[in-house]
Order: structure tokens, then sequence, then C-alpha cells
């Protein structure tokens, strides 16, 4: 396998592991029952910026991740673990 492919299979990785990591947030702000926009606010956030992070569009920053995971109620392990299985 050549680097080009390698890559492209790295991204792949990378948006499958986003993607779960945006809908663990999800259902865990769901079973919370809590809105988008609401949960966006409390952490801070623009709404917008919630979404992407949701639909795993976005690569959060750890700070991000530090303030959704405590309001939450988890840890940024927690939100982390087993997502890339």
């Amino acid at each position: 396998m050549d680097s080009a492919e390698t890559g492209v299979s790295a991204r792949h990785s990378m948006q499958d592991i986003l993607l779960a990591l945006g809908n663990r947030i999800r259902s865990e702000r769901k079973r919370k029952g809590m809105s988008q926009e609401g949960f966006a606010d409390i952490c801070g956030l623009h709404r917008t910026e919630m979404g992407l992070l949701e639909r795993g569009k976005t690569v959060p920053r750890l700070d991000t991740l530090l303030i959704v995971a405590e309001h939450l109620g988890a840890t940024v392990s927690t939100l982390l673990e087993e997502l890339k299985h």
C-alpha cells in the first residue's frame, strides 16, 4: 500500500471516529433532555458549532471536548472510549 492509499484510509478512519464521537455527544445530550441550541448555550458554543460537532464534520479542540464532557457529566476519556471499534 502506498502513502496515498494509507492517507485515504486514515481519513476514512478519522471521519468514522468523528462521526461516532458526534453521535455519542448527541445521544448523551438527548438522554439529558437538552436541545442542541440549549446545550450549545450552556457550553458557550454557537449552535452551528455544536451541530458540526454532532455530525462529525469538525475536529473538536481539546478545550471544547473538555467543556462538552463536563456539561454532559462525563469525562473526555469516557466520550472517546471505544470509538474506533
